[in-house]
């Protein structure tokens, strides 16, 4: 709802693209991954299989597989879960 896919991207299988997400032209997003609510992709970037991007996050190089991205407010990684 209200994401934006623009040309050329690839979304693997068993993907979410969550609401508001914009993804500009050229992503690809590997099996299994997760683009959380708001967050931007730039143009040309491959997101890996099974990689968290959290809400609101920029992303602007590759990110490998099995990789957590989010943005840098009041978040660590000791206090991040994806099940919460």
């Amino acid at each position: 709802t209200g994401s934006v896919i623009e040309h050329d991207c690839e979304i693997g299988q068993h993907c979410h693209v969550a609401p508001g997400a914009v993804l500009s032209g050229g992503v690809i997003v590997g099996e299994g991954s997760h683009i959380g609510t708001g967050a931007s992709i730039i143009q040309n970037i491959h997101i890996g299989r099974d990689c968290v991007v959290g809400a609101g996050s920029v992303i602007v190089e590759d990110l490998p597989d099995n990789h957590t991205a989010f943005p840098a407010r009041g978040i660590t990684q000791e206090n991040f879960s994806i099940d919460s």
